[in-house]
């Protein structure tokens, strides 16, 4: 009894999967305690420029470019004996390596090389990521913070943020690091207890009344043992000749790695950095409440999306080597299940949002309003056809030909567009809307069907088990709530 029962802790420990899902768990349960005590104790112009923060420390992260996964897939390439030309064929979606340019092109990839490659990169993308903080940081918060009661209070925790995302940016590269040495178990361990006293704390200066800069002050500490933990771990792990020898760049290895980075980059930025980045704008064109109600949900969304996208993205190793196996009957199976129980959660997660978060948040006294239902509501279904989207592009990467720079660069542009377009007529709800109308108008159906001729399988048979009736329950869960919750409170 006694020998399965440390059987199975151990297999939790070191289960990437389950220990992925404790760190969430902890971060998302700490945020439901943590959201609430600030939206009750802040103002809702400091809640606003809380929000701004936040949204600000994710951006300094885009300018990562890619080069974070990117980086942990070449590591294990490289650990794994993998040549250059292996790389390049992989890299490429080729089903041959093309022929040696010189003889170093089939030995194995020097990982030494790799690692300080990576290290030179990432000074740059530091230096980048403080201009980027300095100039687009500093000139979306002005406005906001000029509205508090006391803006220098305002100011000085912009500072904070602002080097503790450099803090948060490089120990993405320690991260990359220690999952390319598939040390994913013990990285999501440590942000685990790390976030775990993170949030704790916080919450601790909250209650005993501690205002914007000692929030955001406490919050950030933690990222100093978080970024020392991991790089000393990410150090243990180096061979000996990449150590102190940070300023040698492979321009090589660069060039290999670059296309991929790119691509995942220019993905990111037009799809989640479009979606952010909208909060920011609207807090200089709406009032401090109308612009604090907006983040808030994007906020939630962005809390409920790696919960939604968990039973799926935890499926990729296995229809990765369901693909290499060419066993196509399971690689489906495996697909739909994936797919079908992320779309469920995530209707469960929005319904309950709507349902339960924002009647528990005006219960207990949010300054932030909630949103109007017609926010809400397209909100909701504009991230549904998103996460659709995106996972029959992860689908469809399967077969090695990376789509995401097309997908969602159009997609990007098109909603950036339509932004402007739908202003004058739907004001606060442009953005939500003008995200719905261009992943419905091309990046839904653009990937679904690269995907599912991969998989090589009917439309409808895939629908009508995966996407179909979570839509369904989500779209009548929205009109339940409109003609008849709100309708008995008219």
């Amino acid at each position: 009894m006694r020998v399965g029962l440390r059987r199975s802790v151990e297999r939790v420990w070191h289960s990437p999967t389950l220990t992925t899902w404790l760190s969430l768990g902890i971060r998302l349960g700490g945020l439901a305690v943590m959201l609430p005590l600030v939206l009750t104790h802040l103002a809702t112009p400091e809640v606003l420029v809380w929000q701004m923060l936040s949204t600000i420390t994710m951006m300094v992260l885009w300018v990562d470019f890619g080069f974070g996964p990117t980086f942990a897939r070449v590591i294990a390439f490289a650990r794994g004996g993998g040549t250059r030309a292996d790389l390049v064929r992989t890299m490429r979606g080729l089903k041959a390596a093309p022929p040696a340019a010189t003889p170093d092109d089939h030995a194995p990839l020097d990982l030494g090389a790799v690692l300080r490659t990576q290290h030179a990169i990432y000074i740059g993308i530091s230096v980048a990521a403080m201009v980027v903080a300095a100039v687009v940081g500093t000139a979306t918060l002005i406005r906001p913070i000029a509205n508090l009661p006391s803006p220098s209070a305002g100011w000085i925790a912009w500072i904070i943020t602002a080097f503790a995302s450099q803090l948060t940016l490089l120990n993405s590269a320690n991260v990359s690091i220690l999952t390319g040495f598939n040390r994913l178990a013990w990285v999501r361990r440590i942000e685990a207890a790390n976030g775990a006293a993170q949030i704790g704390s916080t919450c601790l200066v909250i209650l005993a009344g501690g205002g914007l800069i000692e929030i955001v002050g406490c919050y950030s500490f933690w990222l100093i043992p978080l970024f020392v933990v991991n790089r000393i771990g990410a150090r243990k792990l180096e061979p000996r000749d990449a150590n102190g020898k940070t300023s040698r760049f492979d321009r090589s290895i660069f060039r290999l790695i670059w296309p991929a980075a790119w691509r995942s980059g220019i993905g990111i930025l037009m799809s989640v950095g479009i979606i952010q980045s909208s909060g920011l704008l609207y807090a200089q064109f709406v009032t401090p409440a109308a612009a604090a109600s907006y983040l808030l949900i994007l906020r939630l969304m962005t809390a409920l999306a790696p919960i939604a996208q968990a039973p799926f993205y935890s499926k990729l190793p296995v229809l990765a080597e369901l693909r290499g196996a060419k066993k196509h009957d399971e690689l489906c199976r495996v697909a739909i299940r994936g797919v079908a129980l992320a779309h469920w959660t995530f209707v469960v997660g929005a319904l309950s949002i709507l349902y339960i978060a924002f009647p528990l948040l005006k219960w207990l006294g949010s300054s932030v309003p909630s949103p109007d239902f017609w926010m809400t509501a397209t909100v909701f279904l504009a991230f549904f056809v998103e996460r659709y989207s995106a996972m029959h592009i992860q689908i469809y990467s399967l077969t090695h030909h990376i789509v995401w720079h097309i997908a969602n660069g159009i997609t990007g542009a098109l909603m950036i567009g339509l932004f402007f377009l739908f202003v004058p007529v739907l004001g606060a709800v442009a953005m939500p809307a003008a995200m719905l109308a261009s992943y419905l108008g091309f990046c839904s159906w653009y990937a679904s069907r690269l995907s599912l001729q991969s998989l090589d399988i009917r439309r409808w048979t895939f629908e009508r088990q995966t996407a179909f009736w979570p839509a369904l329950t989500l779209i009548a869960g929205l009109l339940v709530y409109r003609f008849v919750v709100q309708g008995m409170t008219l």
